[in-house]
């Protein structure tokens, strides 16, 4: 295996809270209130069950092909050549989602932060310090999350409660006014954005105990639901109606708070944004170096991180014309390529591998 590493089950879940949560909270409470209005708080839980559904794939797969990851066993099961041409689009659909995401991190940064710096130089350092978490091992990334993911957790949810100080929550009611349509409507991008768990099927092999994979990716997508429905709460019963107009309604919620007399919640929801967007880019960048190299047969994966961080750079820049073709891409672009990857091949090549009475092995 090109990966020695292993990370523990905790670590697992923190890693898979972040790999959604980071974007979500910031950029779909405006989108889910365009579809659903004051009832975007129920798109979380619908689009909980399609999350659900890539754990149980992913893990079904993982546990028939133990110790190899989906680039390896796509190989196995459709045969040397089919399966690396559906290889290489696992690769492009996560060096292409990072660099739409790096896009996103570099428009919020210039937009709330730094105005006058070029948004390619802002990229550029990005993907450089994830390219130094990629080289330093799976393992070491899982260890550095895994003691800080409770710190900014914590940090998080005491804002969210200095927040709810100034939400009016009559702004909820009357709940499914114009009936479940409108919430169906708003689910297909989350769903999509939750499926993005399908990166378990890079990290199940480096488990430290691969059987705890299906418990654990299962509890990670109900806690980044609940996080998702307190903050659509927070957003609908703050803005009301004009929550869809707001272009990051997270961070303006706490535009206002100081706690102690001094410290800005402004500051905070940026530092905490920061972080995990940078462990987000960072994890889709893992999975394409360590799928490349798996692909091409290579012995070590690091070579190939910088050619693939210069990739990354050149398509945050050339994948999205500009900051209003972020919310097109995302509700009208990503679903269906989501969905081809997420689940329809995944549950193809499952339904291949029963077929040919491939069993659990575990």
């Amino acid at each position: 295996m090109l990966e020695k590493g292993k990370i523990s089950s905790i670590a697992l879940v923190f890693l898979l809270i972040d790999l959604v949560g980071a974007t979500a909270v910031v950029f779909l409470p405006a989108l889910t209130a365009k579809f659903a209005g004051r009832d975007a708080w129920l798109v979380p839980v619908i689009s909980t069950i399609p999350g659900i559904v890539v754990i149980l794939l992913v893990t079904a797969l993982g546990r028939r092909f133990p110790g190899k990851t989906i680039i390896e066993y796509l190989q196995i099961i459709l045969g040397n050549w089919p399966g690396k041409a559906v290889a290489v689009l696992y690769i492009f659909f996560f060096i292409h989602t990072n660099g739409v995401i790096i896009r996103q991190f570099g428009e919020l940064i210039t937009t709330m932060m730094m105005p006058r710096t070029p948004i390619v130089v802002l990229h550029t350092i990005f993907v450089l310090l994830a390219a130094y978490a990629v080289r330093s091992g799976l393992e070491v990334i899982g260890r550095l999350w895994e003691l800080t993911f409770p710190w900014v957790f914590i940090l998080y949810v005491i804002l969210l409660l200095f927040s709810f100080q100034k939400a009016e929550f009559h702004r909820l009611l009357p709940v499914l006014e114009n009936g479940f349509k409108p919430v169906l409507q708003g689910s297909i991008t989350p769903s999509a954005w939750r499926g993005e768990v399908i990166i378990l099927a890079m990290f199940l092999p480096y488990l430290a105990e691969p059987s705890q994979g299906r418990r654990m990716g299962i509890w990670s997508v109900i806690i980044i639901g609940a996080i998702l429905i307190a903050d659509a709460v927070l957003n609908t019963a703050m803005f009301g109606p004009s929550t869809d107009r707001q272009v990051f309604p997270s961070f303006t919620i706490v535009d206002e708070i100081i706690i102690g007399g001094f410290f800005r919640a402004d500051v905070a929801i940026v530092i905490i944004w920061l972080v995990t967007m940078l462990i987000k880019i960072t994890l889709f960048y893992y999975a394409a170096v360590l799928g490349t190299a798996q692909l091409l047969n290579m012995k070590d994966y690091k070579p190939i991180t910088l050619p693939i961080g210069v990739i990354l750079t050149a398509l945050s820049i050339l994948s999205i014309e500009n900051a209003t073709g972020i919310p097109a891409y995302a509700t009208t672009g990503y679903p269906p390529f989501a969905y081809l990857v997420e689940w329809v091949i995944p549950l193809a090549v499952l339904l291949i591998a029963a077929v040919r009475g491939v069993k659990p092995k575990y």
